[in-house]
Parts: C-alpha cells; sequence; structure tokens
C-alpha cells in the first residue's frame, strides 16, 4: 500500500516537473510572436471609406463605385456606405 502511495507520488511529480519544463519552453517562444520595431516590407493596407479602417488589400472587399475601385474591410461596410448610412 505504501509502495503504491510511493509511486503515484513519484508520477505526479514527473508529470509536474515535465509540464513546469514545457511552460518555461513555451515562455521563451513568446518573443517570436511580438511585432518588430521596423515595419516589414509585406502588401499594402487600405483604407475603408466607411468605417476608416485599414485592412490589407488582398483580405478587403472591393466594389467598383463610379468607375473606382473601392476597398471595404467588410461586405456589410460596404452594403451601408451605398445605402448612405451613417
Amino acid at each position: 500500500m505504501i509502495i503504491k502511495l510511493l509511486g503515484i507520488l513519484i508520477l505526479f511529480y514527473v508529470g509536474y516537473r515535465v509540464m513546469k519544463m514545457f511552460r518555461r519552453i513555451k515562455s521563451r517562444d513568446v518573443k517570436d510572436y511580438r511585432m518588430e520595431d521596423t515595419p516589414s516590407r509585406g502588401e499594402d493596407l487600405v483604407q475603408d471609406p466607411f468605417c476608416r479602417i485599414y485592412v490589407p488589400k488582398s483580405q478587403a472587399y472591393l466594389k467598383e463605385i463610379e468607375g473606382r475601385p473601392q476597398y471595404f474591410c467588410s461586405r456589410e461596410c460596404c452594403e451601408k456606405y451605398l445605402s448612405g448610412e451613417k
């Protein structure tokens, strides 16, 4: 009975140490996801004429209005812009 209890305690301790090791490794990886100080050379941003936010050009909703391309953050913003909603 005591041997089983010691075995279980050792198993829990080893599990605790393994989890602690993974947590420490994971905290080192956090710096990889932080924004860099210098802007990267990526794609252009376009401003939504309705809500005025910037979105990457490849992800923007494109609608031709009066012969000119207009970029929106979403289809909903485009519909609101066309309806004249504020």
